[in-house]
């Protein structure tokens, strides 16, 4: 085995041409030099070094094996200076799948915190949901993904989950469903009704508190209408009698403006319990971004949850006039 410090050795003593002037500025005896050349002169079985009048030189044979030399000891410490600026994240490429339905509320701002810390890191994001999620990490179009938990999970995926705030009931100002102080199944059903494309599990959150209405899958996203672009729903809401069923991040702004409002809780629908997931690659290492991306992630989710709690036990806390429960 051809260890990096006896190449080290060998490519100092053809810079130098001298074993002493080599053995100097390697810092080592010209005998313990002298032993390294002559046992890989052995392991090669070909001598690697003429000595000469003036000059020790490379032979044929130590021309080749310098060049195998210089690689190797250049790619490692180049890969030791990548690993360097991988460690302090300032350089990388950082591919992320990004669920639409996060992408404005959740993705924006912890991708804008990483690139304050992180500059000169370069991502691309791409659109998946949970059904497209495990194929493009298995084919490596992305590192990580971040989006609603899938149906179902994989052993060749690993996934870190955190709880997000749940999507907000919102109508265009002067819709007629704001007339009421409730809202009902039958506006529902009475209007248009979408928001973004999601899994199951949380449609069967209305299946289960509506199951006359709703006796299967099917027939729920018969009345649901589906958009991959959020950005559309929030111009249909604006415009036209829709429902939208949607995170409240994304049309702060709209309500703000006085363009979109937000409606009350649906009766008889307990709070929707939303999850949300940064899925990895199990037989793969995670890199330095990825990691410090999916901290970030569940750090801004994990916080826009507590404040979520702090308003909800607020709001009790009036209700019951001002007892703390």
């Amino acid at each position: 085995m051809l260890e990096l410090w006896r190449f080290r050795q060998l490519i100092t003593l053809a810079d130098t041409g001298n074993f002493r002037r080599a053995a100097d500025k390697l810092g080592i005896t010209h005998g313990a030099l002298s032993q390294t050349i002559a046992k890989m002169e052995k392991e090669c079985r070909a001598p690697l070094f003429e000595r000469r009048r003036h000059a020790t030189v490379p032979t044929a044979y130590g021309e080749t094996l310098l060049r195998a030399a210089r690689t190797a000891v250049q790619t490692v410490a180049d890969a030791g200076r990548e690993i360097s600026l991988m460690r302090n994240l300032q350089t990388g490429q950082l591919n992320v799948g990004i669920d639409p339905v996060l992408s404005e509320g959740l993705l924006a701002p912890t991708l804008a915190a990483l690139l304050l810390q992180s500059p000169t890191l370069r991502f691309t994001t791409l659109p998946h949901n949970w059904r497209t999620m495990e194929e493009a990490l298995a084919s490596d179009q992305i590192d990580l993904f971040v989006g609603l938990a899938p149906d179902r999970q994989t052993d060749r995926l690993e996934y870190k989950t955190f709880n997000l705030v749940p999507p907000v009931f919102a109508c265009r100002s002067g819709h007629a469903a704001l007339k009421g102080e409730t809202l009902t199944i039958d506006d529902l059903v009475t209007y248009p009704f979408g928001g973004g494309e999601v899994p199951d599990w949380l449609l069967m959150q209305f299946i289960n508190a509506f199951p006359d209405r709703f006796p299967s899958l099917d027939s729920l996203r018969e009345v649901f209408l589906t958009t991959h672009d959020l950005g559309l729903m929030r111009q249909l809401l604006s415009s036209t009698d829709i429902i939208g069923l949607v995170p409240e991040a994304i049309i702060d702004a709209d309500i703000r403006g006085g363009q979109i409002s937000k409606l009350p809780k649906l009766e008889q629908l307990p709070t929707l319990d939303i999850m949300g997931v940064v899925a990895t690659r199990e037989d793969r290492p995670t890199s330095p971004a990825a990691a410090r991306l999916s901290s970030i992630v569940i750090e801004f989710a994990n916080l826009g949850w507590r404040l979520h709690q702090e308003v909800l036990s607020e709001e009790l806390r009036l209700e019951r006039g001002g007892v703390v429960p």
